[in-house]
């Protein structure tokens, strides 16, 4: 048994059956014709059949991250229906059904409105408070990838609001030695240059059927697209560099954006009796980027001062984006014939190191270094019922125990006496210790009925309670200050579904579904400045003092249509799905009236309201044994419903990070060459203009509507593949995110340009 899946996110579980002694071609003619069978997933902590499951899911499975190449996120989330990831240079963001308000640097402010998952083990956040959202791991051995469309609070939990991105790995098999190894050699054309990968997988039954380990190592080297000039460009010299006397920090660099990802992992499964089955697994990946990896001068160029001395990091004076991550994951499933019940802990680090120099905007030779960490303990107990009758149900405990750690030290990267805010001193001051605690609690469960035949009832909760903590040590341009924060709270999360199985082919269903994300304490407005009448009110607001020192936990009410149909004799698989989405206690930054009213401090607060609705279709029709094409496509209406004066938010301004229209297409043809077999792939996606900001929505802040373009051609000799790829074929130029202000008409990150390459695998 094999699983495959189209680009569109239709994900097939193939049955092959060829005769003994069938040729190359015959044996793979015979699976090709045998392949829209059936669809797994374990999307709702369940294993079922994708054709069962009441919910919109895309799935991309171990084929089509194999023929693809996919390797990132950016690979396979950009272009999904009702999905979109962008990239800045201090990590990734993940969108999915316009539920955004404030992408980049998501971790730091609200926290991610996406849950991410790597096995059992929640990575939602892991790049910690200086990084984007999740740590992105490498599709190397992975068996699939679920994305969960909509509010998924009840099972997921928190951060959920908008979906879930679940990578589940291939587990070790206890009948079989296996591998393979795989290396690859590219060009990036423009300011890009050589690019490398390689990749090795092993698996080795210790004891047949009981013990079995497998072992996964890579390395990826992507060259960098950018060139900096500050060095060589006359206006910024004049500009910067010669009024700060900064000129032993402006240097010219090619190859910025340079990027180094290694990592492995290491997975045992112990078969302890017929019914228990006990996993280990640990996870590692470093990144390391080079430079800041954006335009600010040029297409493909920027002007920059490098960082200050004593933020060099790795000897790298340009700057730079690094993350690394480890996970050590054990799980018991015992299958009690009537129910499993699985028990899973896992313990994750964390982070991100990152340094850059704030003279691309401002008249400033100040350089930052942000360095996060973060360190989480989390453990789940569920029970999963399989009866024959009527009734199922779910149910589970979850616990986490999270600590991030964060410091924001800046220096003047030129002579002392230029220093503005410290003349004189290369230290400008800083967050020395940013150190926040939660404490998590959750009972949850869904339960599910057969009113009458082929017509199911399905209801589901979330009980969760925190208790979070922090405190902040500032100096200098912060200010010099100590502050203690904490907060408690506890909410609920629902979830209600009616599902029509006429037959085995077809599914209709309805359903309403919670997201929530948990509130935070903060250090509120000073009511010494603030509270001048001691009232407890802020003044010039009918806001309380006692309010501002805590957000809210924010919830989205989901509303979805759907259907998924096989039809032609299992040739054309369709979904679709009809959503409408209200966001309510959406926290936004808000500012206190200006004196004589009030103090003009700020805050954040729930005080933002927002709907998304909109449409998404995917399919995939087999034409010929040998011909398959894979398509979808989405609408996605997301804005403002709630005028904020306070913070400039007006009604019906469009929500940031993602397209009001994507699409994608693929095209597969099977080949063969004599006793060898082959295919040939191209791949397209459609995505439409994105804002990054909710307040300024111009030509500054826009960024997207472009088409890319890849293809892929593979011939298989014995058990040699030998691929030849061509990414973005027609060197699309375009933006992939910009800033949340309007700042040069060359800010921004963009598209990589068009990428050639070969690579060579081996199966054993």
């Amino acid at each position: 048994m094999r699983t495959v899946t189209a680009s569109a996110g239709v994900a097939i579980v193939v049955f092959t059956v060829a005769a003994e002694g069938a040729p190359p071609v015959e044996q793979a003619a015979s699976e090709i014709a045998s392949r829209m069978e059936n669809i797994v997933v374990t999307a709702r902590k369940r294993t079922e059949s994708l054709q069962d499951v009441p919910v919109s899911i895309a799935v991309v499975t171990v084929d089509d991250i194999d023929r693809r190449g996919l390797v990132s996120a950016e690979d396979y989330l950009r272009g999904m229906p009702g999905v979109n990831q962008s990239r800045d240079h201090a990590g990734q963001s993940i969108v999915i059904r316009g539920i955004e308000s404030q992408p980049g640097y998501q971790n730091w402010y609200s926290g991610t409105t996406v849950a991410t998952y790597f096995g059992e083990t929640p990575t939602t956040n892991s790049a910690g408070l200086s990084g984007g959202t999740n740590i992105d791991l490498k599709l190397v051995d992975i068996e699939r990838v679920e994305v969960l469309r909509g509010p998924q609070g009840t099972a997921i939990g928190s951060s959920s609001l908008g979906g879930a991105v679940r990578t589940i790995p291939i587990a070790p098999k206890l009948d079989r030695f296996e591998g393979e190894v795989a290396a690859g050699y590219s060009s990036t054309s423009g300011y890009g240059g050589s690019n490398y990968r390689m990749q090795g997988v092993a698996n080795i039954p210790l004891i047949a059927d009981k013990l079995a380990i497998r072992a996964v190592a890579y390395r990826f080297d992507d060259s960098g697209i950018y060139r900096n000039r500050a060095g060589s460009s006359p206006e910024f010299r004049a500009r910067l560099v010669e009024p700060l006397a900064a000129q032993d920090f402006a240097n010219d660099r090619d190859d910025v954006g340079q990027q180094s990802a290694v990592g492995g992992r290491l997975a045992a499964a112990f078969q302890a009796t017929e019914d228990l089955r006990f996993s280990l697994s640990y996870i590692t990946q470093r990144t390391e980027t080079d430079g800041y990896a954006m335009a600010t001068s040029g297409t493909f160029e920027q002007t920059m001062l490098d960082v200050a001395t004593e933020n060099v990091h790795r000897g790298q004076r340009g700057g730079y984006s690094d993350t690394d991550i480890d996970i050590v994951n054990a799980v018991m499933d015992y299958d009690m014939g009537w129910a499993n019940l699985v028990g899973t802990y896992s313990y994750l680090k964390g982070g991100s190191v990152n340094a850059s120099s704030f003279s691309w905007m401002l008249p400033w030779a100040l350089s930052e270094k942000g360095t996060s960490e973060q360190r989480e303990h989390v453990g789940e107990v569920r029970l999963v019922t399989d009866w024959d009758g009527p009734w199922n149900l779910l149910a589970g405990v979850y616990l986490e125990k999270l600590k991030d750690t964060y410091s924001d030290i800046d220096y003047w990267a030129a002579d002392p006496a230029t220093n503005i805010f410290a003349p004189g001193q290369s230290y400008a001051g800083g967050i020395v210790a940013d150190n926040r605690e939660l404490k998590q609690r959750a009972v949850f469960g869904e339960v599910s009925w057969e009113l009458v035949s082929k017509l199911t009832l399905t209801g589901g909760a979330r009980a969760y309670r925190y208790d979070r903590t922090g405190y902040v040590i500032t100096e200098g341009l912060f200010g010099d200050a100590e502050t203690s924060v904490d907060a408690d709270a506890s909410g609920t999360s629902y979830r209600g579904n009616l599902s029509y199985k006429p037959n085995d082919e077809s599914l209709i269903y309805g359903g309403y579904s919670q997201g929530f994300r948990l509130g935070k304490p903060q250090t509120g407005l000073p009511a010494n400045l603030c509270d001048l009448n001691a009232d407890g009110i802020a003044d010039g607001t009918n806001v309380s003092i006692a309010s501002t020192k805590q957000v809210n936990s924010d919830e989205v009410d989901g509303f979805e249509l759907g259907g998924k149909f096989s039809l032609m004799g299992r040739r054309l698989a369709i979904d679709f799905a009809l959503f409408r989405m209200e966001w309510e206690g959406m926290p936004v930054a808000v500012v206190a009236p200006p004196p004589p009213t009030g103090c003009a401090l700020g805050y954040t607060a729930n005080a933002g309201a927002a709907r998304s609705q909109g449409a998404e279709l995917q399919g995939q029709l087999r034409l010929t044994d040998k011909f398959r094409l894979d398509i979808g496509g989405a609408y996605t209406d997301a804005e403002l419903t709630e005028d904020v004066p306070s913070a400039g938010f007006e009604t019906g301004a469009r929500l940031p990070g993602s397209p009001k229209y994507s699409a994608n297409l693929g095209l597969q043809q099977e080949l063969s060459l004599g006793n060898h077999r082959g295919f040939v792939r191209a791949d397209a996606i459609y995505v439409g203009s994105i804002y990054s900001s909710v307040l300024t929505q111009n030509e500054g802040t826009r960024s997207g509507n472009y088409v890319k373009v890849d293809l892929t051609t593979r011939l298989t000799v014995r058990k040699f593949d030998i691929d030849l790829f061509v990414r973005n074929l027609l060197n699309e130029d375009a933006f992939t995110f910009r800033s949340n202000e309007d700042r040069t008409e060359y800010y921004g990150f963009r598209l990589r340009p068009r990428t050639i390459g070969v690579q060579l695998g081996y199966s054993f």
